[in-house]
């Protein structure tokens, strides 16, 4: 039975407990309400978190506990319970039995749940900060802190309890040395004080952890006070990592060699170096920080900076370019002769930078080396590259007026047994010496004429406008001179000279087209006797038909695979170790056996063939420098058909993806023709390869056609000196002064260069002793297969 002041007890089920408080009976409508089983064996009351033995001390009856209980449902209910002990004979308790009725959430515990929640997210929200957080209430004692406090002070988690008095928080961390030069005493009290005031304060002190700790202290309006301790280490070593950069700027400013100066967004000075001022003679007296670009201008014009112009006109010309806002580059020539080169670039703050260098050692060097890329040095005549020129405008002029154009291959009879009779010595004098007479030959020749040297015995000649009769005399005319006796160091010496002509527009409309009629009537010509001239004549062109044969065979090997790749080392001078390998294209054919590139490559460039054989050199050598050890390099040719399709660089982005190599690792080689082609395409191809981090070199340089203007239109990583170049090292006094105009001309554009054909000590010393930064030839390591790269580079 229940207790008289139970059984008015609205009851939702009855429940019996053992002397343990176990529950032992449930009869009622508990299962429905709680959402639990059958409770028999658990604590009571049988609810989450059960085991309350609250309302059982001291033995007596209880009704009126209210507890909370969450149902599966996920919702809370709250239920009232009532009970009373069991006695045994010898009044001891044996159990319990009470009753327990739903009752509605109790508006104390709603409060004090929406209370706990706020108390929780205030809790998580200060536990997330970064910063360590204390808050202190009126009377100076912890309500609330987070770990990041106790971390940046390095405190123990038993100290730090809510409600603890500040004083005993503040002397822990004294004896831990946080507040240098204060006893535990001193720092609670000046704590204390500071946070009297009632006052926002901030201090920063240096720790003993090494830690540079900012303290915020803030009052709050309800008399409580928070403080916030912020690890300001990072940001003063930031301050003095800048103030360490600004140093080392003024540092580079003072010791650059160009010319710099800083303008805002109005356009005022902010930064101007002594090396501007002493480029243009000038003062700091009238150019420093403060005066405007316009009053920079006229003090320059009045410098004489701007020959030709007003202060007015020269201000005019530079603030056209300003509001462009756009970066550029111009040379401007002074009045004493001096270029220099100014770089204009805007800043992301509205202003611009000007930059100013001396280039006119440069300019002559360059100037220098374009004469000699044009002209033959031994001669003096015209090159291939101005022949080419030439004749491209000739055939030009020929098709506007319908005029015939005639090409001329001139090449000495006997000129061999000279230089091997006698030496190179006497047949550079005896080329000299010839050349003399072809030019006094053609000085009366009516119509334009260019005489170039092609190399070796070898010359050629464009007239234009001429007939077939015409070309002929002429051709006639400089055999006989050609044939007469010399007379070289002492030594009567004997040549002769055979000669092809081919005419536009009959014979070719291209130049390329018309010199190789021409080399074939000059064939023609050399084999029926020498010393006579031959026209082109259509069957001469029945060698063409073998290269079609040639041709036919490449299309087969393509498709079957008859191609391997050897490899050739260049060697860094300066490191000594191997930078990389040059991939060398073999073809193995069933019948001819190896075939030379130089017989397959220029016919696979005419069919377009070059494309997909390209290709497949590209794949294969960057699949096997993926083999190489970091940083070994690949170069690989491109030859400029490449280029026509506009997709190269997808081609080489592609063979790079599948092969998995680094891009800073793959090199590609170009000769100077790749640029005659349509220019501004090309150089965007180029511009966007090297934005990935593929090297660029310029390969022959100084045999092809191009101009060196476009060393500057475009910045290339290298210049491959020809190994023509480096082969007459030894025997012609001009070549090691090319080799070193091309060494220096690159490392004043920031380019490497490589030079070809070492074959000798002397060489190597020479190239080594002129700058130059790698090599390649036979001295160094002749081609060799995939296969034995690994070894050489002492990886097995």
């Amino acid at each position: 039975m229940l207790p008289d002041d139970l059984d008015t007890f609205a009851a939702d089920w009855v429940w019996e407990t053992d002397a343990d408080l176990r529950l032992t009976a449930i009869r009622g409508r508990y299962a429905a309400l709680t959402g639990e089983a059958d409770p028999r064996g658990r604590p009571w009351p049988g609810l989450d978190g059960g085991g309350d033995t609250g309302p059982f001390r001291g033995g007596a009856a209880f009704r009126d506990v209210v507890l909370p209980h969450r149902h599966r449902d996920g919702r809370t209910r709250w239920f009232r319970f009532g009970g009373a002990p069991s006695r045994g004979p010898d009044g001891s308790i044996t159990g319990w039995r009470g009753v327990c009725a739903e009752v509605p959430e109790p508006p104390a515990a709603e409060q004090a749940r929406h209370l706990e929640a706020e108390t929780r997210r205030f809790e998580a929200a200060v536990e997330a900060m970064p910063i360590g957080v204390s808050v202190f209430d009126g009377d100076l004692r912890l309500i609330a802190f987070n770990d990041r406090l106790r971390d940046l002070y390095g405190l123990p988690p038993e100290l730090m309890r809510r409600g603890m008095p500040m004083e005993h928080m503040i002397r822990a961390s004294a004896r831990l040395g946080n507040y240098p030069g204060l006893s535990p005493e001193e720092a609670c009290a000046f704590v204390a004080e500071r946070i009297g005031r009632r006052v926002r304060l901030q201090r920063e002190r240096l720790l003993p952890s090494g830690l540079l700790l900012k303290t915020t202290i803030a009052p709050l309006p309800d008399g409580s006070t928070m403080v916030v301790h912020e690890d300001a280490t990072d940001r003063a070593r930031a301050d003095a990592a800048l103030a360490e950069q600004n140093r080392r700027f003024d540092h580079a400013l003072s010791h650059m060699s160009h010319g710099l100066v800083l303008f805002d967004a109005d356009h005022r000075v902010t930064v101007v170096n002594r090396q501007f001022l002493d480029l243009y003679g000038l003062s700091p007296e009238t150019v420093h920080p403060g005066i405007t670009a316009e009053t920079l201008i006229h003090r320059r014009t009045e410098a004489g900076n701007f020959p030709g112009l007003t202060p007015e006109e020269a201000w005019h010309q530079v603030r056209e370019r300003l509001a462009t806002r756009t970066r550029y580059r111009l040379d401007q020539t002074l009045v004493d002769g001096r270029v220099i080169a100014v770089t204009y670039a805007p800043t992301p703050e509205g202003g611009f930078v000007t930059v100013h260098e001396d280039v006119t050692a440069a300019k002559r060097a360059e100037a220098q080396i374009v004469h000699m890329a044009r002209h033959d040095a031994l001669t003096g005549l015209p090159n291939r590259t101005l022949l080419h020129e030439s004749l491209a405008e000739a055939l030009a002029g020929a098709s506007a007026r319908d005029g015939v154009t005639a090409v001329l291959c001139l090449d000495l009879d006997r000129f061999k047994t000279v230089n091997d009779t006698l030496g190179h010595a006497v047949g550079d004098k005896l080329l000299r010496q010839v050349a003399a007479r072809l030019s006094a030959a053609i000085r009366d020749e009516a119509g334009t004429v260019t005489l170039a040297r092609l190399g070796g015995d070898e010359f050629a000649l464009v007239l234009q406008p001429t007939s077939r009769f015409r070309a002929g005399r002429l051709a006639g005319r400089l055999i006989e001179a050609v044939g007469r006796d010399y007379e070289v160091d002492g030594k009567r010496v004997a040549v002769g000279l055979s000669v092809g002509l081919a005419l536009a527009p009959a014979d070719g409309r291209d130049p390329e087209g018309l010199l190789r009629a021409a080399d074939m009537a000059l064939y023609r010509a050399k084999g029926e006797g020498r010393g006579i001239h031959r026209f082109f004549e259509p069957a001469m062109d029945a060698a063409v038909q073998a290269r079609r044969g040639v041709e036919l065979d490449l299309r087969t090997a393509l498709a079957e695979q008859h191609f391997a790749l050897a490899f050739q080392p260049f060697l860094d001078l300066a490191a000594g170790r191997i930078a990389g390998f040059e991939a060398l294209l073999r073809w193995h054919h069933p019948v001819r056996g190896v075939v030379s590139p130089a017989a397959f490559v220029p016919i696979a460039e005419e069919t377009g063939m070059i494309v997909p054989l390209g290709e497949w050199v590209l794949r294969q050598a960057c699949r096997e420098a993926a083999r190489w050890p970091d940083p070994v390099r690949v170069s690989v040719n491109l030859s400029p058909v490449q280029f026509r399709g506009g997709d190269i660089d997808a081609t080489v982005i592609a063979a790079l993806r599948e092969a998995g190599l680094d891009p800073r690792r793959l090199e590609l080689e170009i000769t100077e023709g790749v640029l005659l082609q349509d220019s501004a395409s090309t150089l965007a191809i180029l511009h966007r390869l090297k934005g990935i981090g593929v090297r660029i070199a310029m390969d022959d340089f100084g045999t092809g056609y191009s101009s060196l203007g476009y060393l500057r239109a475009f910045p290339f990583d290298k210049i491959k000196i020809d190994r023509a170049f480096v082969a007459d090292l030894a025997v012609r006094p001009d070549a090691p002064a090319i080799v070193r105009a091309v060494t220096t001309l690159a490392d004043s554009l920031g380019m490497t260069t490589t030079a070809e054909g070492v074959e000798t000590e002397a060489q190597l010393a020479y190239l080594r002793e002129a700058g130059c930064t790698e090599v390649q030839g036979y001295l160094i390591s002749r081609p060799v297969a995939a296969a034995a790269v690994a070894p050489m580079l002492g990886g097995g």
